[in-house]
């Protein structure tokens, strides 16, 4: 009986460029975190904006790169059947 073949996992190139993608938006929303509050905007370098802005690009960068077959699969539909509507 022959093995089954070996999965072989996205290319080293695949997963930077969705690191690039997951960090971009990741950044773009924690800067409209920081953005949307009260008052000025804060700088991009001072420690909360910091983390906000630059902890997000991290987060969905490393997310992205870990399993960029799923990032961004548009086959996951969200279906609302006719009896979950509340009024």
């Amino acid at each position: 009986m022959p093995k089954p073949p070996i999965a072989v996992g996205p290319s080293l190139a695949k997963r930077a460029c969705y690191f690039v993608l997951g960090a971009l938006l990741g950044g773009t929303l924690g800067y409209g975190f920081i953005a949307a509050g009260p008052g000025p905007t804060p700088s991009l370098f001072e420690p909360n904006a910091a983390l906000w802005v630059f902890g997000g690009a991290a987060i969905c960068g490393l997310l992205a790169a870990y399993s960029p077959d799923k990032f961004l699969d548009g086959s996951r539909r969200f279906h609302r059947r006719d009896d979950d509507t509340t009024n």
